[in-house]
């Protein structure tokens, strides 16, 4: 009975990894060319139960840890340059990689976590564990393709010929488009004039930015 449980285990982890291979691409898709409607999805996703919720995308932390994947995998053949600039205490927490998506993760959960805190200020709600989930996962669609794109970026940047330029040019491109997206959500979530939204936008944006740059320097001189 044991044995029948983990064969139906792994035969559902099958499907659903398979099912990825589609709704990963698709999914980003829409959070790129739709950014406000795909906020309103989550809106609307997380107040449905059982297996239904998110049938058609993924979720949004999942998806944040898909494309953290994604853009490790590509950057495996660039590991041993990078790891070269590594500090001691970087050495000893991200030699394993586990340790290193776990840590990348975060990172760009930073975004998503300094928004849902903001918004949670603003509108006078204590923060706890329940009602911060809702205004967490829908900035974490945005930082997403974010993610990915930044994370694919680096890894040009450590490589030769045209590379490099190609990474600072997406790494541009990804910036804006996450600068308008953020300020969409703040306006539209917090119901601001579009200039207070820009100034909020830009200070999470900032934030996320410092707060990744600060940890990155600690991790690499210490």
């Amino acid at each position: 009975m044991d044995f029948l449980k983990i064969l139906k285990s792994f035969e559902d982890f099958v499907y659903e990894a398979l099912i990825w291979l589609v709704l990963l691409p698709k999914t980003l898709w829409r959070i790129v060319l739709h950014p406000r409607q795909m906020v309103a999805y989550v809106q609307t996703e997380q107040t449905r139960e059982g297996d239904d919720r998110y049938g058609d995308a993924i979720s949004p932390p999942l998806l944040l840890i898909l494309c953290v994947l994604v853009a490790h995998v590509l950057d495996l053949a660039l590991r041993k340059q990078a790891d070269q600039e590594m500090g001691s205490l970087a050495a000893a927490l991200l030699k394993s990689e586990q340790n290193l998506l776990l840590y990348r993760t975060m990172a760009f959960g930073i975004w998503s976590l300094a928004g849902a805190v903001w918004y949670m200020r603003h509108s006078r709600q204590p923060i706890h564990r329940v009602n911060l989930r809702n205004p967490f996962y829908e900035p974490c669609y945005l930082v997403a393709p974010f993610a990915l794109a930044m994370s694919i970026s680096t890894s040009f940047a450590l490589s030769g010929g045209v590379l490099p330029a190609v990474g600072v040019g997406l790494a541009g491109l990804a910036l804006l488009w996450f600068c308008v997206a953020e300020w969409q959500w703040v306006r539209e979530r917090a119901g601001l004039g579009a200039g207070h939204a820009a100034l909020v936008a830009g200070a999470l944006v900032v934030l996320g930015l410092v707060a990744n740059t600060g940890l990155g320097y600690l991790l690499r001189h210490l």
